[in-house]
């Protein structure tokens, strides 16, 4: 009994003993298989940049352009219309149309037929120029007054004939009339006084109270004729009726 017991023993250590054996072979052929299939590192690969290749352009010729020519349009002519007339009403007036307004302007004569005083009488005449247009209708009066020369039935002009109007301005210290060396030719002092109270009281048509300055060919004139008749300037109809009260009168 004691000997099955022995055996018994001896063959589960011997089992045992293989187990150990067996498990100890298995580990290490583990290991080796892991040891043999483990990834080994790479060395680092370096990349030498390669140089470009040259590219070659083919010659290219630009493209030829013709000008292109466009013939002139001629311009159109477009014939006016005239305008439509306006309907007539039976029995009803055209409206009135109010004329243009008509400037007016005086020239002034010597007047003597009394044979004993001389008087300044003035000539209303029709202007071209309108009324507003001031310097226009001086300009037009003294024109008028130069052209007309020698008697207009009883009314005579000092003036000599040839005397033209050179300019008229108005300034801020009054009118001033230059007029061509015809003025200051012939006659006494009773004329030289005459001619200078016509261009005066002519000029002042408009406005009687300005005062006028006269030169001759861009002189101020100072004395007139012969007898050497002294002009003070500027000239008004004042002075004409303070000088020649009993003699000349405004009209």
């Amino acid at each position: 009994m004691e000997e099955q017991k022995s055996v018994a023993r001896s063959i589960v250590a011997t089992a045992i003993s293989a187990l150990a054996v067996g498990a100890t072979l298995a580990g290490g052929g583990v290991a080796w298989f892991m040891t043999q299939n483990q990834p080994q590192p790479s060395s680092p690969v370096t990349l030498a940049p390669s140089a470009p290749n040259p590219v070659t352009l083919p010659d290219v010729n630009p493209p030829s352009v013709n000008p292109i020519t466009v013939a002139p349009v001629p311009p159109t002519t477009v014939a006016p219309v005239a305008p439509a007339p306006l309907p007539t009403i039976v029995g009803q007036k055209p409206p009135a149309v109010a004329p243009a307004p008509v400037g007016k302007v005086k020239v002034f004569w010597l007047d003597d037929k009394d044979g004993k005083k001389i008087k300044i009488s003035p000539q209303e005449r029709i202007a071209r120029s309108t009324p507003q247009d001031s310097e226009g209708l001086v300009k037009e009066s003294l024109t008028d007054l130069l052209a007309s020369v020698g008697k207009e039935g009883q009314q005579t002009s000092t003036i000599p004939a040839g005397t033209r109007l050179i300019s008229s301005s108005l300034k801020k210290d009054g009118l001033h009339i230059d007029l061509s060396k015809e003025f200051t030719q012939g006659g006494g002092s009773t004329s030289m006084q005459g001619r200078v109270a016509q261009i005066v009281y002519t000029a002042t048509n408009q406005n009687p109270e300005t005062p006028i300055w006269i030169s001759v060919e861009g002189k101020q004139l100072e004395a007139l004729g012969g007898e050497g008749v002294e002009i003070k300037q500027p000239l008004t109809r004042q002075d004409f009726q303070q000088d020649f009260k009993d003699s000349i009168g405004e009209q």
